[in-house]
């Protein structure tokens, strides 16, 4: 009888939320309409796929517009432009490069005070080491996950998988890498069996370039757009890749055929305050509350079964279908895998540097 009731609690809230979603849709409809309605004055750097109304309503519904969005497909990209002059107010990043942006001066301390729903993140989110520097935060989390290894269990048997199968010369041409070369040195420490493979020593970083030039000869690709993995993998061209956790997820409900291999690569983006903002700094905190309202959540998890920042999301979603993933226990789920934070600047540097001179070395 409990289970019941609470699930009709959940249910109740949920519909309440989503009739709110209208009546914010339906204001946002007549904002659009007019003009003179348009109060934005607010830029942002996001990834592709976010920038839509549905994450943010009740900022659109205030203002009577989307923000200005530009797009990248790498924080690398997004921090360079505004290294390069590139005027934003607000910038989508993950914890891995908080450090960096911090050092180089691209984002500036966030007031918490201005921001109504930051009571409600969950708090082990906020305990995510770099997130707080300097007795501030630096980002207000948004959307966290996990990415994984992954392999075709119809293509290939496999028995006791490790990472190691992106050097396995028995997969040759049929592995493809990632773009992202935060990701490649950590796949590369893992298969090294570094203590911690975003901190490597002298004696691991050495063992680097024979593994990256294993990575790179067995590899068909190299892809930074996820549409171009899953048709090489539909196709059969592809078998052992790096995945987003939200592609694994939606290839299974589609009936792709697709194994996680552990550990699993966990981590978690926000929104930070640009340094050179020349919008309304007033818009940029509201639209960070609009994002972290529990609206918002529903639709990230909906389209990408991501966790929330609001710890409040998990009333909203179905029991059912949250059952076993993680999203109403962040601190046990960043406990199960590895966290992909950020790697010290001078070894970092030096493992972009092994990485691309084992590319040339094929060439």
């Amino acid at each position: 009888m409990g289970k019941i009731d609470n699930r009709s609690r959940r249910v109740t809230v949920r519909l309440t939320a989503l009739v709110g979603m209208v009546m914010l849709a339906s204001l946002l409809m007549s904002c659009e309409d007019s003009g003179d309605d348009n109060n934005v004055d607010l830029s942002i750097l996001e990834w592709s796929g976010y920038q839509h109304a549905r994450f943010h309503p009740e900022y659109n519904a205030k203002y009577g517009s989307q923000p200005d969005v530009a797009l990248f497909a790498e924080e690398k990209d997004a921090m360079q432009r505004m290294r390069n002059g590139y005027r934003v107010d607000l910038v989508h990043l993950c914890v891995n490069s908080l450090n960096e942006a911090r050092d180089s001066g691209l984002i500036k301390p966030l007031d918490i005070s201005r921001i109504p729903r930051w009571a409600d993140i969950s708090p082990s989110l906020l305990e995510i080491k770099d997130l707080k520097a300097e007795g501030e935060y630096w980002l207000a989390p948004w959307e966290w996950g996990y990415s994984t290894v992954a392999y075709n269990p119809e293509a290939v048997e496999i028995e006791n998988p490790t990472w190691k199968i992106f050097i396995n010369p028995t997969f040759k041409g049929k592995t493809a890498l990632t773009s992202s070369l935060g990701v490649n040195h950590i796949i590369a420490g893992v298969i090294g069996g570094w203590a911690d493979p975003l901190d490597p020593t002298e004696a691991e970083m050495a063992m680097a370039p024979d593994i990256f030039r294993m990575m790179l000869e067995n590899a068909r690709f190299i892809w930074s757009d996820g549409t171009q993995l899953e048709q090489a993998w539909v196709s059969g061209d592809v078998h052992i890749s790096y995945v987003f956790g939200s592609a694994s997820m939606r290839w299974k409900r589609t009936g792709i055929p697709v194994r996680v291999v552990q550990p699993l690569m966990t981590w978690m983006c926000g929104l930070s305050l640009s340094a050179n903002g020349a919008g309304s700094e007033q818009q940029a905190y509201d639209y960070i509350n609009a994002m972290l309202d529990p609206v918002s959540g529903v639709e990230l998890f909906e389209e990408y079964r991501y966790g929330h920042g609001n710890s409040r999301t998990v009333e909203l979603l179905d029991p059912d279908e949250i059952e076993g993933m993680g999203i109403n226990d962040p601190a046990g789920f960043f406990d199960r895998g590895l966290f992909t934070g950020s790697t010290p600047p001078a070894k970092e540097a030096r493992l972009y540097q092994l990485w691309f001179e084992a590319q040339a070395g094929l060439d």
